[in-house]
């Protein structure tokens, strides 16, 4: 197998095992956001400039998302 094979077994079961463990859909968002940064991180030796690029848009996607919740959050506190 090689390193990108890894990674992927890596990312999905991480993404599995957080869909399992989780009842919000915000906290899974979240957890998956940081399996993919785990993953890049650990393995941006092994992937091509292509491969990366083609991720950017996904961690560009989750990174919005977890603004809006931490946004949410922020406002549900203040609100009372």
């Amino acid at each position: 197998m090689d390193v990108e094979d890894y990674m992927l077994l890596f990312f999905s079961s991480w993404v599995l095992i957080s869909a399992l463990a989780t009842k919000s859909v915000d906290v899974f968002l979240t957890l998956t956001l940081i399996g993919l940064l785990i993953t890049l991180e650990v393995g941006s030796l092994f992937l091509s400039k292509e491969q990366k690029e083609g991720l950017k848009p996904l961690v560009e996607l989750l990174l919005v998302i977890f603004a809006i919740i931490v946004m949410k959050k922020v406002y549900e506190v203040l609100s009372g």
